[in-house]
């Protein structure tokens, strides 16, 4: 066996025996170099390389020779992480846009009147084809057919350029180096929980906190009516334990803890309990300070769901969730401008003494930096390399926290239908007009119309 091949099956134990509630040799390390950082590093400009992600490939290669992590350093572009900004033009898109500074941004931008929640409710995903998503991206007018056909075409072929540019430089790092290559294909996913996609994409961030306080009862109802389309969309087509659906927690924060308790937790309670029993392990991503919700976090939330912290104290939240929760976050990446590589080694010998004992964290940062002048990569590569040789556990093998579903959560369709609509396919329609289509061909019709689907919620995240 090859030293590259026993590092990668050494690496992926680590991860698999974390996401079984297994004290591994050592806390995992999973770093990922924002793509900006990665091309600045390069020596270009923050425009160019994405409209052709393969500029990555040299200076990718470069820094995962500098840097140590467990997993590749840097991702291929993706449209949720990456925003590649072709599909977004060509869509005529005012929900994602170009900044003068390289980054594709999120306007404030409404797709859904304050007046239109009875459609929201009553129609839930025709309205949001018909309605939402021609606001938010006006070359996909139903008015103009061709113009609309001739964009979604040219958006799902630049994606699909965007996402292969860089992929085959992933692959041959993943086998120079030996890393962790990820979760099982089809294990991972994403959604959003209900209000936050309301918010995001629909009613704005200034709409929703007036519709909060004006329009309480109907936000509620449309919670609930969006709640199952938000599950199937995020539910992964390969349920693994080292799989997640990953969900960012945006308005909570924002909200009053009564108001968080009747509007926002009952419709996501439920998708996260549906997730739960069917083995999908939510991956929820507290933005800002949850320090006042983590009781709520204890009580409410299924057990195994990982949660990834931006601020808050890491003693607090490792005693009261650390037990319940697979952790990740909390470590500021600003250390990794101010800290000299001698002062982020004693920054994260406390951190460790606070997160390593027990098991249940994987090692992550608060939140990335975005440039490369915000990170002093001497600084990094101290701070990654001594918690590769410093943040060995004393029992491994030992079990730790508690499962997913340890509630025992039982799949229920009636919570969470499938979503039906006169835009995606039904089979018994189709086999009455093509009789003689075999019963075989089913199953590649569904799975072309819930391609469709995602498609199309794609567009309102």
């Amino acid at each position: 066996m090859s030293d590259v091949l026993a590092l990668q099956q050494q690496r992926g134990k680590l991860y698999s025996d974390y996401y079984t509630n297994t004290i591994p040799e050592r806390m995992p390390i999973g770093i990922n170099l924002p793509q900006h950082l990665v091309a600045e590093y390069g020596g270009q400009n923050l425009f160019d390389f994405q409209f052709d992600y393969a500029k990555m490939a040299d200076p990718a290669r470069e820094l995962c020779a500098k840097i140590y992590s467990d997993s590749c350093l840097v991702l291929p572009a993706n449209f949720l992480l990456s925003r590649t900004p072709s599909m977004y033009q060509l869509y005529g898109s005012q929900s994602f846009v170009m900044g003068n500074g390289g980054f594709v941004q999120h306007p404030e931008v409404v797709g859904m009147m304050d007046d239109e929640y009875p459609q929201l409710i009553d129609n839930t995903f025709d309205f949001l084809v018909e309605t939402v998503i021609p606001r938010q991206h006006k070359n996909l007018d139903p008015q103009n057919p061709i113009k609309m056909a001739t964009a979604i075409q040219m958006g799902k072929l630049a994606l699909q350029h965007d996402e292969m540019a860089f992929l085959p430089t992933f692959f041959e790092l993943i086998q120079t180096h030996g890393y962790y290559p990820g979760s099982p294909l089809g294990s991972f996913n994403f959604t959003e929980a209900p209000l936050d996609f309301i918010a995001d994409q629909l009613r704005s961030f200034s709409g929703i906190s007036m519709d909060v306080r004006r329009h309480k009862t109907q936000l509620q109802e449309a919670a609930a009516a969006v709640m199952p389309l938000l599950y199937h969309w995020g539910l992964p087509g390969n349920i693994h334990p080292q799989g997640s659906v990953f969900i960012p927690l945006h308005m909570p924060t924002f909200m009053r803890e009564k108001d968080f308790v009747e509007i926002y937790l009952p419709s996501y309670k439920t998708m996260l309990q549906q997730f739960a029993a069917v083995g999908a392990r939510p991956n929820m991503f507290c933005e800002h300070d949850w320090s006042r919700y983590l009781d709520i976090l204890l009580s409410e939330i299924p057990a195994g769901c990982q949660l990834a912290f931006e601020y808050g104290d890491p003693q607090t939240i490792k005693d009261k969730l650390g037990k319940k929760f697979l952790l990740t976050g909390l470590f500021p990446s600003a250390s990794l401008k101010t800290d000299t590589p001698a002062q982020i080694v004693d920054r994260a010998k406390a951190f460790l003494d606070i997160m390593l004992p027990g098991g249940g964290y994987l090692f992550g940062f608060d939140k990335n930096p975005l440039t490369l002048k915000e990170v002093n990569l001497e600084t990094l590569a101290a701070l990654t390399e001594y918690i590769r040789d410093h943040a060995a556990y004393e029992n491994p093998g030992a079990a730790f926290g508690t499962p997913l579903n340890s509630e025992g959560f039982v799949y229920d369709e009636r919570l969470v239908p499938k979503p039906k609509s006169q835009y995606l396919f039904d089979w018994e329609t189709f086999k009455q007009s093509y009789p003689l289509t075999p019963d075989f061909a089913r199953a590649n019709f569904e799975r072309f119309s819930h391609e469709t689907f995602d498609f199309y919620m794609n567009l309102l995240i």
